[in-house]
C-alpha cells in the first residue's frame, strides 16, 4: 500500500485526517462509521481498505486504483 499517496493526496485537498472522515461520511458507498483513526489507519498502513474501498478513494481522489495502491505513476 502507498501510504505516502493517501496522506498526499488527502493533504493536496487541504483536508485534515477528520474532515476526510467526514466527507467520506456523506458520500455515496462509504461506511458512515469512517473515522479519522481508520483514515489514519490507511496512511500508516496499519489497515488496509477493501477492494471496494481503494476503488471509491480512487475516483474521490480523480485517480486510479493502481496509482492509488502504488502500482503506477
Amino acid at each position: 500500500m502507498s501510504k505516502n499517496r493517501l496522506a498526499q493526496l488527502r493533504n493536496e485537498k487541504g483536508l485534515s485526517m477528520v474532515q476526510l472522515s467526514l466527507i467520506l461520511r456523506k458520500t455515496d458507498g462509504f461506511s458512515k462509521t469512517i473515522g479519522s483513526a481508520t483514515v489514519s489507519n490507511w496512511e500508516n498502513g496499519m489497515r488496509e481498505p477493501k477492494i471496494e474501498t481503494w476503488e471509491k478513494l480512487a475516483k474521490f481522489y480523480g485517480v486510479t486504483p493502481a496509482y492509488l495502491v502504488g502500482w503506477e505513476d
